[in-house]
């Protein structure tokens, strides 16, 4: 007779053949028999995090920082629910995830039984595949024809597009029974991997013929082989490169810090600054800017590199797809000879360098801001740091500078909301080496807070909270402040004492609420070796706006 917990045996031994090291576990009944399996096998580093939600996005943070699938387990219920946001995030974000979801069995749902709710095809919106193992297999074949599935489903997760996948695990009772072996018939067969073809010669031709080309870098991950094409790319082609931050591509001649560039440049009345070819590869960029003047652009020959065939159009001009890696098909690219119009690199380069030159002088004069703490620390990051940029406020201030001497920069810009920015930080620095740095804002701080609730919190995490008394993001934009409801519903004003929260946790917290503590605190901060640690950083709510809004200004007055 077949073992009623069979399939658990199974997928536990088809996860550790595939490969799967890290597994995130939240407690729960339903999914001990899950939990006991995976925790007795030595070949996984299992991690305990109570709140699901919390979990999902360590486990995020695991799989970008180790780039390998990371699988994560709860049990029923609502605990499935939480999952969610994070798959939400490593779905756009193209994060390889598996998430195992223990059930009740199919006869108990819809009758009152606890914890149950419909889990089947939960994630359906947001997972690139999902299954719902069978508990009652009869035969070897049965059981041959369940394992093939889920090796197919747990492939899909790191091929192609990458992305998260789910299977949906029924348990019955009892659960706490001694737990079989793997069945002995169960093998994994080998994969062979094809390579792309060579690029066709019309792209190379159409490449030759261009003058005023541009190469669009989206989110991606620290690729240093990428990283060295683009180099010779732009030293060959004299192309001009924009990276954000959160592309991980750098250097004295990418244009990182992309809004610079376009506050002060009418670009839409500037010949000298359009493309004739447009090359975009990558997850999203952040400057609604570029994007806006992108799409104001439909007959501009646009080109973008996917892993795999897709639909996405973001400037609304996409005229071919190119299947395969962004370094393969750039490499061949470079090696065609033909240079640029060497102005055009020149005029980005310019109006680039020129935007940071009153900086200096702006910022020696400027009120305590949000403005001016973004200002110190992105001029005193230590070299080397890996940064984190929490969503809303963070992101779009970091826009303003290059971040050149950090090592990589992460952000959940696959969906762009601030749940999950600290678990996915925790999760990365758990698996990085050297220091990590996360700035985040208060509301995505107290949001998250339970991320501190971890009793792996790395050591080598080091936290700024930005407290501007609510959701400044919101004073930024134009609109929202001029409406009755804005206070209360959009700012959203919170209560919280940031210090008794963070203390609460047993973490180390520092404070500071004008310049000379913020330079003070700030290297004492960083160095704290008693491990991981928050700054608390207040700003005034009401002068933030106006601060960020006279720095915009200061750049615009800049004459190209």
């Amino acid at each position: 007779m077949i073992h009623h917990l069979q399939h658990i045996a199974d997928l536990t031994e088809i996860c550790r053949q595939k490969g799967i090291q890290h597994v995130v576990i939240s407690p729960g009944s339903r999914n001990a028999p899950l939990v006991r399996s995976f925790s007795a096998n030595k070949n996984f580093i299992c991690i305990s995090i109570v709140d699901e939600r919390v979990a999902a996005f360590y486990a995020l943070g695991l799989s970008l920082g180790s780039q390998k699938a990371v699988a994560m387990i709860c049990t029923s219920g609502t605990a499935v629910l939480n999952y969610a946001p994070a798959l939400a995030e490593a779905f756009y974000q193209h994060v390889p995830l598996v998430a195992i979801t223990a059930d009740r069995p199919l006869q108990l749902i819809d009758q009152q039984d606890n914890q149950t709710i419909h889990q089947v095809n939960v994630y359906q919106n947001y997972v690139k595949a999902s299954m719902n193992l069978n508990e009652q297999l009869l035969s070897e074949e049965e059981h041959k024809m369940q394992h093939a599935e889920i090796l197919e489903l747990i492939d899909r997760a790191s091929s192609g597009v990458k992305g998260p996948v789910h299977i949906n695990v029924p348990v019955s009772e009892p659960l706490y029974q001694e737990l079989p072996a793997p069945s002995p018939f169960l093998t994994i067969p080998k994969k062979f991997i094809s390579v792309p073809g060579n690029l066709s010669d019309d792209f190379v031709e159409t490449w030759n013929r261009s003058k005023r080309r541009i190469v669009l870098c989206g989110q991606g991950n620290p690729d240093p082989v990428l990283q060295k094409i683009i180099d010779e790319l732009i030293e060959k082609s004299q192309a001009v490169v924009l990276a954000e931050p959160i592309s991980n591509i750098k250097g004295k001649s990418i244009i990182s810090a992309i809004d610079r560039v376009m506050t002060i440049v009418d670009l839409s009345a500037m010949e000298d600054f359009s493309p004739d070819l447009l090359i975009s590869f990558g997850g999203p960029v952040v400057s609604k800017r570029l994007k806006l003047w992108l799409q104001k652009q439909p007959s501009l020959t646009h080109w973008r590199i996917a892993d795999d065939d897709d639909s996405i159009d973001t400037y609304q001009n996409r005229k071919a797809l190119l299947i395969g890696t962004p370094a393969e098909i750039l490499k061949k690219l470079s090696e065609s000879g033909i240079v640029s119009d060497p102005m055009f690199l020149k005029h980005w380069k310019e109006a680039y360098d020129e935007s940071f030159m009153k900086d200096h002088s702006f910022f020696q004069s400027v009120p305590f801001s949000d403005s001016l703490v973004f200002n110190y620390l992105m001029n005193h990051l230590p070299e080397n740091i890996t940064l984190h940029l929490g969503n809303s406020s963070p992101v779009r201030y970091a826009q303003l500078y290059d971040c050149r001497q950090s090592s990589a920069v992460y952000s959940n810009r696959g969906v762009s909301g601030i749940d999950g920015c600290l678990s996915t930080a925790a999760g990365i620095a758990a698996v990085r080496e050297g220091l990590h740095l996360l700035l985040i804002g208060d509301l995505s701080f107290v949001y998250d807070s339970n991320g501190l609730w971890n009793r792996d919190l790395p050591n080598n995490l080091r936290i700024v909270v930005i407290n501007n008394g609510g959701g400044g993001i919101f004073r930024l934009l134009p609109g929202p402040s001029e409406h009755e409801c804005f206070e209360p519903f959009q700012e959203a004003h919170h209560p919280v004492n940031i210090k008794k929260l963070v203390e609460a946790f047993g973490v180390d917290y520092y404070g500071c609420q004008n310049r000379k503590e913020l330079e003070e605190c700030f290297p004492a901060f960083i160095h704290s070796g008693n491990g991981a640690a928050i700054l608390e950083i207040k700003t005034p709510r009401l002068e933030n706006a106006e601060t960020y809004s006279s720095h915009l200004k200061q750049i615009e007055k800049i004459k190209i």
